[in-house]
């Protein structure tokens, strides 16, 4: 069972449901086009939003499995790394959806199913799919090159970035941050560890008792990065939503959830339901 986030994991899976409400609304204008929905992270299809475990949110797998008017999607993909969690996900399916057949439950890596999708719709038979990515880590499992497989094809991704959780604690002072680090923030943003460097630090004018300089770290670390994740973002997409910006109860960034499209209208949508919400 997942656990829950706080308010932000709410806010996250409503912002999503919303898009997908109105992304169905668009495409039952052509029904020529069968619809795919990828979920990188399907967890157990259930969230835990207590110690009492049967105070439930529902998931986002069967929320989406749930959604059939104006039109169901016609392959629905579930990955989950985790096996028990994969196990309780695929019998929770069965039994409350017994009737979808093209839904299937994967035991594997995120990355390699992102591949494996990239394969599968550049067939040719394929080439009239659309669909809907949703990528919802908890830290930085997913590595750039994955994403970049995704590119030219009809998909509408919305990808969930620990700008706050992991990569602004990775950022520390320079001497402090294992070079591991920034080879971990490379392939995370699909650059060398030299332009992450670049990227989050600066010089610091004051010398230090040896007449030496170092460089610091930048303020607001979080907010530069999902700025660089957009831009990166944008080398794969033609269009990248504003982020809904998620805090914890400090009023500390702790996430930002992208979503990023081939299609302009998506994004416009995207921004219009983000908005509201980041209000």
């Amino acid at each position: 069972m997942n656990n829950f986030g706080g308010k932000w994991t709410a806010d996250k899976i409503d912002v999503f449901i919303k898009y997908i409400k109105a992304y169905m609304q668009i495409l039952k204008k052509y029904p020529q086009w069968p619809l795919l929905y990828f979920d990188g992270f399907a967890g157990s299809g259930e969230i835990q939003t207590s110690e009492d475990e049967v105070n439930l949110l529902e998931g986002v797998a069967t929320q989406v499995l749930g959604l059939t008017d104006p039109r169901p999607f016609d392959l629905l993909y579930f990955v989950e790394k985790d096996e028990k969690k994969a196990i309780k996900l695929r019998s929770l399916i069965d039994e409350r959806f017994p009737h979808i057949e093209n839904k299937h439950v994967a035991c594997d890596d995120c990355n390699n199913k992102l591949i494996s999708l990239s394969n599968f719709l550049k067939r040719p038979e394929n080439k009239d799919y659309r669909g809907v990515v949703f990528i919802d880590p908890f830290g930085m499992q997913v590595q750039w090159e994955s994403l970049q497989a995704l590119k030219g094809l009809h998909l509408d991704l919305w990808i969930l970035v620990p700008t706050g959780t992991a990569i602004n604690r990775m950022i520390v002072k320079r001497e402090k941050s294992p070079k591991n680090w920034f080879k971990s923030l490379g392939n995370f943003f699909g650059l060398s560890p030299e332009e992450i460097e670049k990227r989050f630090y600066r010089p610091n004018p004051q010398m230090n008792l040896f007449g030496e300089t170092d460089d610091r770290k930048i303020d607001r670390a979080s907010e530069e990065a999902a700025n660089l994740y957009k831009e990166r973002l944008n080398t794969i997409f033609k269009f990248v939503s504003d982020p809904l910006v998620m805090k914890n109860s400090n009023n500390a960034i702790i996430f930002h959830f992208f979503m990023a499209s081939n299609v302009e209208v998506a994004m416009k949508i995207a921004n219009d339901i983000v908005k509201i919400t980041n209000k």
